[in-house]
């Protein structure tokens, strides 16, 4: 089957990483699959020419994109599918499809609600999404749950597809040199600890709980180093509190990554903190590498796959002497890290499973919907 899929941006966010995963899936099965973007193809683009995945953009100008309508519209008259998968919400996108594999195309949604658009946006979004696509898919139970209660009408059409993510292959001498190679680039110390979480610096990412939990956990183990990849908005404002709490010289700010495998085998205990999120897919990648998660989050559905405190530790709250006295205990007993981590690694490879991921979404696009 021929698929295209048409994509927001090509950045390297939790979402893109889970459709750079897809095609690959799908390629591997034998389906032809190409990439359109209607921003720039971005931090995707040499991992796209990499897997051999064609790949373009058609720019994204106007308010909501209103100035690209027209050049969507002729990208897709060039483009031969018989299959579509839309990801990510935007109105200007849909709108253009008119009939471009009009009885095979889903959309694919990866972001919360609340807070982040208007209601009446909302509404106007699904009601074009309903009269569109013949599925809409979500990564977690959270977030389809806010869609359903902002129209009715599409509890005809949503399903949950939770996120892929690939359970690297276990080789101790290839992680040992990662290791080396991570303190060598950044000047940090074998004989540390390290604590970390990667993502943007963002005010619902709360960062700020991370380096309050940091510094509580500094007091008792000065030997701890606290990683932060990535970047952002909020990171003068970061620093800034760092100094304050008088950890400065214990963060490690590293900037964003193209490739985080060095960072997550390098960790000891990933701290993974938010307001809103679908899932988070960072504490689910590090699960995969035998990292143990300690999070909180407020509203999301992280809580769906990190069930157990066997596999991992969640709560719903911002609760600093809670998450600093686990990671106390964690780095403290470093069996029970190792066992915690076992288990992590042991439950994404059970759900996180790519191929799987793939074929639930393949056949989702073969069925047809009871009303079409």
């Amino acid at each position: 089957m021929k698929i295209l899929i048409l994509i927001q941006c090509a950045n390297l966010g939790g979402m893109e990483h889970s459709t750079l995963l897809l095609m690959e899936e799908m390629k591997e099965m034998g389906h032809q699959v190409e990439l359109l973007s209607l921003n720039e193809l971005g931090a995707m683009k040499p991992l796209l020419e990499e897997r051999g995945i064609p790949a373009s953009a058609t720019g994204y100008q106007g308010k909501w994109g209103w100035r690209s309508f027209f050049a969507l519209k002729r990208a897709l008259k060039s483009k031969d599918a018989e299959a579509l998968i839309m990801v990510g919400h935007n109105l200007m996108g849909m709108l253009a499809l008119g009939d471009f594999c009009k009885s095979n195309r889903i959309l694919s949604l990866h972001f919360h609600h609340q807070g982040v658009k208007s209601l009446l946006e909302w509404r106007l979004i699904y009601k074009v999404a309903i009269w569109r696509f013949d599925r809409v898919i979500y990564p977690s139970r959270f977030i389809m749950n806010e869609a359903m209660g902002l129209i009715a009408e599409l509890n005809r059409k949503e399903r949950i597809v939770s996120y892929p993510i690939s359970t690297p292959i276990k080789m101790p001498e290839l992680e040992e040199q990662a290791r080396r190679g991570m303190c060598e680039r950044y000047r940090l110390s074998s004989n540390h600890q390290f604590v970390g979480n990667a993502g943007w610096l963002i005010p619902r990412k709360r960062w700020d709980i991370f380096l309050q939990v940091a510094a509580r956990v500094a007091a008792v183990l000065p030997n701890v180093r606290f990683l932060i990849a990535g970047d952002g908005p909020e990171r003068d404002a970061l620093e800034k509190l760092a100094a304050e709490l008088g950890i400065a010289d214990r963060v490690i700010w590293l900037g964003w990554q193209d490739h985080l495998e060095d960072f997550y085998q390098r960790l000891d205990v990933m701290l993974f903190n938010s307001d809103w999120d679908a899932v988070g897919r960072s504490p689910l990648e590090a699960m995969s590498y035998g990292v143990p998660v300690v999070a909180s989050v407020i509203h999301g559905g992280l809580n769906e796959i990190i069930t157990s405190e066997e596999y991992s530790y969640l709560i719903d709250r911002h609760d600093v002497s809670l998450l600093a006295g686990k990671i106390i205990e964690l780095l403290q007993l470093p069996g029970l890290a190792a066992e915690v981590g076992r288990k992590a690694r042991a439950h994404i490879e059970e759900i996180g499973s790519p191929k799987n991921h793939a074929l639930r979404v393949l056949k989702l696009l073969k069925e047809r919907h009871p009303s079409a």
